[in-house]
This record gives C-alpha cells, structure tokens and sequence, in this order.
C-alpha cells in the first residue's frame, strides 16, 4: 500500500532530528560583554611551547562558554551573593596566563626522564622568566659528573644487589660486644626515632639473648641490628660527646658506615624481605634512614623513594594499615607497636610526597589504624594484658609529638593532592583549607612551645633542646603547607585584591623559613650550639630552605620586572592592573633575605659537589644582580661577596641575651631579622621527622 504524499512528508519530519545551528550566526547572537578574544598566536619554538599555546586557548575557550551559559533569574541572585561561587565564577575569568603552573617540570636527558611537581622548588626556579638565561646555557642538574653520585654508584644498594651473600661472614662482621654497647646506647639517645620502630626494652631483651646465642638470631633481626649500628656511626661524628666521638673517630667512622650498611642490605636480602618477615619493615624503614643522611643532601631520597614503594607494600602486606585490636592473636602490646611503626610510615610517606611534589602512597581512606597512646617506654610491656591510660598532653611524648606531627602532614597531604589534581579547584577551597591548617596549627603548637627559661648556655637541657626541635620543625610543615597551598595565587596576588591574601601568607612563610636558616647558619660557625654537629645532620631540612628561597626567587624576579619596562613580562603585569606596592619595604626584606640565603648556599659543605646547590647560588647571583642594575634596589646596596672572616655564631645579640628584631650582621652590610635563639634552638642530633 502507497502512502500518500502528505504522510510520506508527516512521517519523515517523525524521523527528522533537530541539528545544532554550526554557522557564525551563534557567535554574533552572543552579547558583546561575554565574547573573548582569543589569545595571540605566538610561534612556537618546540612541542612543549606548543602544547602550552593549546591549552591556553583552551583555557580561553572555557572562560567564554562559562560567560555566555545564561543564569537562570530564580538563582541569579543567589548565586552573586554566594562568597564561594563568586570565587568560582573568578578562577574562571582570570587570565590563565597570570597563574602560576601547575604541571611540574619534566626533563629528559642523557637517556633518563625526570619529573618533579609543581610545588617542586627546581620547578619553581624553571618558571621565573628571569632565569630563562641561566637554565638556557645547560642543565645545571646533570649529575653525570657529579663525584657524590659517582662513588655512590660504587656502593651497591639494595635493589641491585647481586653479591653471594653468607650468614657465617655476615656475624663475623660484628664487632666486640663492649663496641656495639657503645654504638647501641648513642642510637637511642640521640633520636626518638628508633624508639617508635624498636620498643627498646623488648630489643634489650632480645639482644641479650642474641649474645648468649649468636645463632638463635633470626636473619632479619641481625639486619635490625646493623641498622642500629650503622645510624649510631652517623650520628656520633655530629655528637657533642667529644670522648665518644673521638672513640668513633678513631675507628674510621666512613669505613664502619659503609660495612655496617652493606651487611644490613645482606641481612634484608638474604632474608627475602620482600616476602615481609618479621621485622621487614622495621629494618627497612632504618635502612631508608641511613640513605637519608648519606651523600649529597639534595639528591639522597631519589634511591629511597623507589625503595619506599616497596616498604610500603610490604607493609601492607603485612597488615599494618588495620588496627591489631581487630584481630584477636596480636596482643595488645603488639598491637601498639605497630600503631607506632605506622605512624612512622605514615609521616614518612607525607613527607617524601611533599618533598617532590608526587603523589603520596598510602591511600587514608584504606586504612584504620588507630594512633598510639601518648605513653612513655615503661608504660609498656609485652607481657602486659591491657594498654595504661595516655599520660597527659604536658608529658610531651615521643608518640605524642608524631601523632601531633602527622596531624598537621595529614592536611598538607590533603593540600598536596588539591595542587597537584590535573583540574584547578575553587579559590573558597583554598580559603577553606587555609582555615582548617591554621586552626589545626594553632591548636597543637602550645603544647610544643618551648616554656622560657634562664639565659645562658648553662641552662640549656636535653629536654628543652629537643622541645625547641619539634616546635620548630612543626612550624616548617605549617608554613611549607601554606605556600604549596597558595603558591598559585601568589603572583596574581600582587595586583588582584581578591588574591592578595595569598601572596601575603607566600611571602611572610617563606621569609620565616629562612629566617630559620639564617639563625641555623650562625649556630654551626664558631662557638654555636651546632659547631660540631654540622651541616649534613640537618639535610632532610635543605629541601625546605630550597623550596623558600625559590618562592621568594619568584617575588624578586617580579619586582625586577615591574621596575625595568624592557622586561618582556612588564606588560603582562602592568595589564592587569592594581597596586603592586602591597607591603611597604616588602621588596627591602626579600632582597635581604635572598642575600643572607645566598651566603649561607656559598658556605655550604656541598656547594662545590652539589650539582643543584650550584643552581641555586647560580639562580640567586643572577637576580641578586639584576635587581642590581634596576631601580629596584639602591644604588648602596651591593649584592652581598662572603668576607674571608665568617661571622660567628650569637652576633648581633645584646647582653641580655635576647636579639633585636633587627640586626646588623658584621662582615656582609644586610640587615636581616634573626628569630630569638630561644625559638630556633636545634638541639643536639633530635631530628623528629
């Protein structure tokens, strides 16, 4: 049967679909307020400007769909007096240029690729137009000829060795009972760190037992006990104990490092640590502490964040991510030690993230275990039936300090992870954040403060020293946090008044961070309470001092913009318009401070072996210069040359002992603010990470 033609018609416009209208006609409908105009087609010089150039127009492109998506009237109003979605509605509109990168930087060279985030201080350091020189003439970071790296490689790690390995020669390595007495005794009064992974009067027990019986050990134990030693060798060469390091000394400390250190490889190979025995994990996690303090202070995590991978998985392998209370055949005394292990894990684990800017391992939502009790040693027993109650907040725990530690950690993980996310997020919840860190910060730092106490270095207590520590280190992460959190809107912060908060809160952190550094440089001269400990104690430390001195690199390489118009990024920074002029004398204190930085860089242990050392004295020279030849700095200001005598330690302060907030520091012509040394003192070998 024919239809006709008018239900041939009816049933075709059935089948017809409505087809969006492709023409020009859309764009010139589109009010004249919600068109953009695409950014400038500049030519691309390689793939990465190239890639770049694409997603800034597709940047552009999303800020123009988002103005021209109608409002409906019922939420218009709503929406305007929204706080958070007023902020939304900015990140989108602001220029995409004017925010700082968030994509890291990635190298490939000699056969190797390397990435680092963009919270990374070489990053950072990379994304400053006035350093584009400098990094063009070469990679200051090839490490190819790096003699550090270069020994190294002569020494075998653990995931390459390939050495025949015997128990036999393994005990005959250890020395007379009386030397790891010794060795022993200084690794646990000179850090807590080993009494939250090995409960010391259970490890007496055993290792009275082991000298009765050598052969009753079992492997890994053993390689527990090497650790021990090992880190013991390397903190008495920083001990104030003159007859104990000098009974160090006198057994070639560099020689014992590297035996004591193998045989723990040994131990943990030829115990099959991957098969997670008992005490895998502890031993490792001392292994990783040892590759810490060894080598160039910049470089020396890259081997163990490979080697923290697969302590990570073993220990969950081993279950200490759930609590031991929900299994009934681990004691309650277990069950505690293991809360403190992953407490540990934990810290470490934010910290290594943090300090590369990678994502971190332990994922928090798979994990229950519960925090330690804040008891001392003696609290606890393995032969005890229940845990004691927790000892009050004034006993100021070792586990109290951790969990107080990670508490703070926890939220910069969270931070981290917002930062490095591939979409930005909302500028209300950098705010939100901001507030949930500063609170946790201002609740858990009273108990940490140091109590004052009588002038004088006679009055100084192993106690006190080690309260100052973690006061201070507890700063650091706080501060570090929030310039990772707000770093994006550092720059932009200058001349929107909605973002300048966080070019505030960028600017001071960063100046308090080397601040620190500058009052730490001055201990380790001449008659400082750190004279004998050194530099190289304190290098988990460098990553933070290099992460401020790149920030306020940032704000120095701005200034010098600003004040030469022929500076390529002149104008982009003058088109948006604002005040520059946030903080009087502002720009004063970063050219001051980047001075006393670049001092204390050139006067550093590694500054002729450390490949990235190097870079960054490079880097500071370079804009302490130019700002030089601008308007910028005056004319009497002259970039600081380190004086052939060195100052010493306590200059500057007056007789009672206290230190005015501003100082002039002999021999360099800066004016520079030092924290009081009641606030920065840094104790003697306590490093609480």
């Amino acid at each position: 049967m024919r239809l006709s033609l008018e239900e041939q018609d009816a049933k075709a416009a059935r089948r017809r679909r409505e087809k969006p209208q492709l023409s020009c006609n859309l764009y010139s409908s589109l009010p004249e307020s919600t068109i953009t105009k695409s950014p400038e087609q500049l030519p691309a010089s390689n793939v990465r400007d190239r890639v770049k150039q694409l997603e800034t127009q597709v940047d552009y492109l999303m800020g123009a769909l988002k103005q021209a998506a109608p409002t409906p009237p019922a939420l218009q109003d709503k929406v305007l007096s929204t706080p958070d979605q007023d902020h939304h509605r900015e990140d989108y509109h602001q220029d995409p240029r004017l925010l700082a990168d968030t994509n890291g930087w990635f190298q490939y060279s000699q056969g190797r690729d390397s990435y680092v985030g963009s919270a990374h201080w070489l990053a950072i350091l990379r994304g400053i137009p006035a350093l584009r020189d400098v990094f063009q003439t070469g990679s200051p970071i090839d490490d190819e000829d790096d003699p550090i790296n270069e020994a190294a490689e002569e020494e075998p790690d653990l995931l390459g060795y390939s050495e025949r390995i015997n128990r036999e020669d393994i005990l005959k390595a250890i020395p007379s009972k009386d030397f790891v007495d010794t060795l022993i005794a200084v690794c646990f009064i000179n850090t807590d760190n080993e009494a939250m992974i090995v409960h010391p009067q259970t490890f007496q027990k055993e290792y009275d037992r082991f000298w009765e019986d050598p052969t009753s050990a079992s492997t890994m134990w053993i390689g527990l006990l090497f650790g021990l030693m090992c880190l013991a060798v390397q903190y008495q060469q920083f001990s104030p104990n003159e007859e104990r390091r000098l009974q160090i000394a006198g057994s070639q400390p560099e020689s014992l490092v590297r035996l004591y250190r193998q045989k723990t490889i040994q131990c943990l190979v030829l115990s099959k640590y991957f098969q997670g025995p008992r005490y895998a994990v502890e031993t490792l996690l001392l292994y990783l502490f040892i590759e810490a303090l060894r080598g160039d202070e910049t470089k020396n995590l890259h081997g163990p964040w490979v080697v923290w991978g697969t302590l990570v998985r073993i220990a969950f392998r081993a279950g200490y991510h759930r609590d031991g209370s929900h299994f009934p055949s681990i004691s309650c005394f277990e069950a505690e030690r293991r809360r403190r292990v992953w407490t540990m894990l934990v810290g470490w684990d934010m910290y290594l993230s943090i300090q590369f800017g990678l994502p971190r391992m332990i994922n928090p939502s798979l994990c229950d275990t519960a925090d330690p009790r804040s008891l001392l040693e003696e609290d606890l027993d393995e032969d005890m039936l229940e845990l004691p109650p927790q000892r009050p907040e004034t006993s100021r725990t070792v586990p109290q300090f951790h969990v107080a530690k990670n508490q703070l950690l926890s939220i910069f993980g969270r931070i981290n992870d917002l930062t490095m996310a591939a979409d930005a997020c909302p500028y209300s919840e950098v705010l939100r954040l901001d507030k949930v860190l500063t609170s946790a910060y201002e609740s858990i730092i009273p108990v940490w403060r140091p109590t004052p106490r009588p002038q004088g270095p006679s009055s100084l207590s192993q106690s006190s020293a080690t309260i100052s520590v973690r006061c201070t280190f507890l700063s650091f992460i706080y501060h570090r946090a929030q310039i990772v959190l707000h770093r994006r809107y550092m720059s932009i912060g200058r001349n929107h008044q909605q973002y300048v908060y966080s070019y505030q809160v960028c600017i001071e952190a960063a100046l308090t961070i080397l601040q620190h550094q500058w009052a730490l440089y001055l201990e380790t001269r001449v008659g400082g309470q750190l004279c004998r400990h050194g530099w190289k104690f304190l290098s988990l430390l460098t990553q933070d001092f290099l992460f401020a001195t790149a920030i306020l690199c940032v704000e120095l390489g701005e200034e010098i913009a600003l004040a030469d118009p022929s500076s390529p990024n002149y104008a982009q920074i003058s088109i948006a318009g604002g005040d520059s002029g946030n903080y009087a004398g502002l720009g004063d204190r970063v050219f001051d401070t980047l001075s006393s930085s670049y001092i204390v860089w050139l006067q550093s242990n590694d500054s002729e072996s450390s490949q990235e050392i190097k870079t960054v004295v490079a880097a500071l020279r370079h804009l302490l210069g130019k700002a030089q030849e601008t308007e910028f700095v005056q004319a009497k200001k002259k970039a600081p040359t380190p004086s052939t005598s060195l100052p010493i330690a306590g200059q500057g302060i007056d007789e009672s002992g206290n230190t005015q907030s501003k100082q002039r520091l002999q021999g360099y012509g800066l004016e520079v603010e030092k924290p009081r040394s009641a606030d920065v003192y840094w104790g003697l070998g306590h490093f609480p990470i």
